[in-house]
């Protein structure tokens, strides 16, 4: 969350030692009550819907420095899970610490409320792009946004970023088939956009990757870290 340093050691001073979480371990359960806010310090989480037919539905990735469950404070209950998608670390503040943080730093209570609306956003341009774009431009955009969001958590912009997906998880995120996925991410690659080996993203031309995503990082500007 955007902080100023005074803020973020009061907040960190509140919170659990870090812990540590495995590949595809379970952070937070469907249906928990909240009891705690989560904070991804690093690695890359999902949030997954489980359908009654035991289909699961990615709905949302969160990367170092988002709070895995800010909407929670609200609704009170977790309506997906959510799980490591890589090693990660976390911390967590219990509710009644929070509430007192809320109270008396306001500028802690503006910055969870920014951060719940710049994943709101972050949703709403998945609306977007599962119901109008073509299986291209939708794997582009996403491509686009998550390596922005990698790069605003590490404050290192135009280099390689981590990428753990595999093409099933792309599928399921991107409401695709893996076949389509391969053929778009080969077609990317074939006209010099992307470089993706061994976890690694890398934009080669950004200009024209973003032209077919119709990528805007505006959007994004909610998920800036104040220095």
């Amino acid at each position: 969350m955007a902080l100023t340093p005074a803020d973020q050691d009061a907040f960190f001073r509140a919170a659990s030692p870090p812990r540590h979480a495995a590949k595809g371990e379970c952070l937070i359960e469907a249906g928990s009550d909240f009891s705690s806010l989560l904070v991804i310090r690093s690695g890359i989480a999902r949030k997954v819907r489980t359908l009654s037919d035991g289909t699961e539905q990615i709905v949302a990735m969160f990367v170092e420095g988002d709070s895995l469950n800010a909407g929670d404070v609200v609704f009170h209950q977790s309506q997906n899970a959510v799980y490591a998608l890589t090693a990660a670390t976390y911390v967590s503040i219990p509710h009644g610490k929070l509430k007192d943080l809320l109270d008396s730093r306001p500028a802690i209570a503006r910055a969870l409320w920014q951060e719940t609306a710049a994943q709101a956003a972050i949703q709403q341009e998945w609306m977007i792009w599962l119901g109008q774009c073509t299986a291209q431009s939708r794997l582009a955009h996403f491509l686009c946004e998550l390596s922005h969001r990698l790069q605003i958590a590490s404050s290192e912009f135009g280099g390689a970023t981590e990428f753990p997906l595999t093409q099933n998880d792309l599928a399921d995120l991107l409401g695709m088939s893996t076949v389509h996925v391969n053929r778009s991410l080969q077609a990317l690659r074939s006209r010099g956009l992307i470089e993706l080996t061994r976890s690694r993203l890398l934009i080669l031309d950004k200009k024209n990757l973003y032209s077919i995503a119709e990528f805007d990082p505006q959007y994004l500007i909610g998920q800036r870290r104040a220095g």
